[in-house]
């Protein structure tokens, strides 16, 4: 081989090999690119997944927060359940009710005053007796009769203490609904009848009543350890100083009952009606002690200044008897709505010393 030809040979042979090792070259550089994007891919989806998971899972701070916003959101249900409004009861007659007041009554004098629930349960004219038995305290008792399976009135004759208790004459208040032999129903007094009648809610099957079965009212259902006990009795059929341990006695046991430590008992007002009220409030005095509010003695001394009256020549001869200033009253027991509004005050004070009530109570 000549050395021309030699020389081409090896000239060809190096293009190629160059062109080979350039090629190699490009492959080397493509995977190294694949596997630089294939880090980076890589890299960036375990970036991506871990964004993607934390996304789907709070962190543990986040996780607490919101466990603890739950249980407070838990918690407040829980107090809101437990923090209704106290509740005050007044039991009495027509001072209860507020006779002569023309809609102001000491029971809404006391819920003008107080973030409260205040019931109203005077009735015009009852005894203290009478009170009591719409309490639930003296249990009304039926004679023998039969719940019809219809909701039509039937008659029915009540007892309490071996005699009619001559109940629902001015009102019903705590006693309807009531229940009688496990019918809940309605007890109503027909006057032109001189009848009593007792009509069930809903329909069901007939019962039969033996006698003697009590009549369960519906303060007596309604009853609370919790409730506040404001009683305002025995204006009606009063006592006199020799008989009032009878009051008092009726009285200890409507509290008894009541099944509360919290309560208060109002004196007599009326001296021209009840000639020894001066006795029968200190021996009430001395029953209730602390838990006895002598409403009367606080309207002779502060009464026609707490409702902003220049006595009259009338105002300060019933002062010296001993009688409520005429211009508080409108007859020889009730008052006007001045009258009302000083037992409210008076006895939300007294509920307050007691601790019954605080200033959050108060509006």
């Amino acid at each position: 081989m000549n050395r021309f030809k030699l020389a081409w040979i090896l000239l060809c042979m190096g293009i190629l090999m160059a062109g080979c090792a350039d090629t190699q070259k490009e492959g080397t550089d493509l995977q190294t690119e694949i596997k630089t994007e294939k880090k980076q891919y890589t890299e960036q989806k375990n970036t991506d997944d871990k964004e993607e998971s934390e996304k789907m899972e709070p962190d543990t701070s986040t996780k607490n927060l919101i466990d603890m916003q739950d249980t407070e959101i838990q918690n407040d249900s829980i107090q809101d359940l437990d923090t209704g409004k106290k509740r005050i009861i007044c039991w009495g007659d027509s001072l209860t009710y507020g006779q002569g007041g023309e809609g102001t009554t000491y029971p809404s004098v006391l819920e003008e005053n107080y973030q409260a629930e205040v019931i109203n349960y005077g009735i015009q004219g009852e005894t203290a007796r009478q009170i009591g038995i719409r309490m639930g305290a003296f249990p009304m008792s039926v004679g023998t009769f039969e719940i019809p399976a219809e909701t039509v009135p039937v008659e029915v004759s009540l007892w309490q203490w071996g005699e009619d208790p001559i109940m629902m004459r001015l009102g019903d208040c705590a006693i309807n609904p009531c229940t009688i032999a496990g019918v809940k129903g309605t007890l109503s007094y027909r006057a032109e009848e001189v009848k009593y009648y007792f009509t069930r809610q809903e329909a069901g099957e007939s019962v039969p009543v033996p006698e003697g079965t009590e009549v369960e009212t519906f303060a007596a259902m309604d009853k609370k350890d919790s409730d506040i006990i404001v009683l305002f009795a025995g204006t009606n059929l009063p006592p006199d100083k020799d008989t009032v341990g009878e009051l008092i006695n009726l009285e200890e046991q409507m509290i008894e009952y009541s099944g509360t430590e919290q309560y208060i008992v109002l004196g007599l007002t009326s001296k021209t009606y009840i000639p020894d009220v001066e006795p029968i409030n200190e021996a009430l005095k001395e029953a209730f002690g602390e838990h006895f509010l002598d409403i009367r003695s606080y309207m002779l001394q502060h009464g026609l200044e707490d409702a902003g009256i220049t006595p009259t020549e009338q105002d300060q001869k019933d002062i010296a008897d001993g009688e409520i200033p005429s211009s508080i009253r409108v007859d020889d027991i009730h008052g006007n709505a001045a009258f009302y509004k000083i037992i409210g005050e008076q006895v939300g004070k007294k509920l307050e010393e007691l601790g019954y009530l605080t200033e959050q109570d108060k509006k």
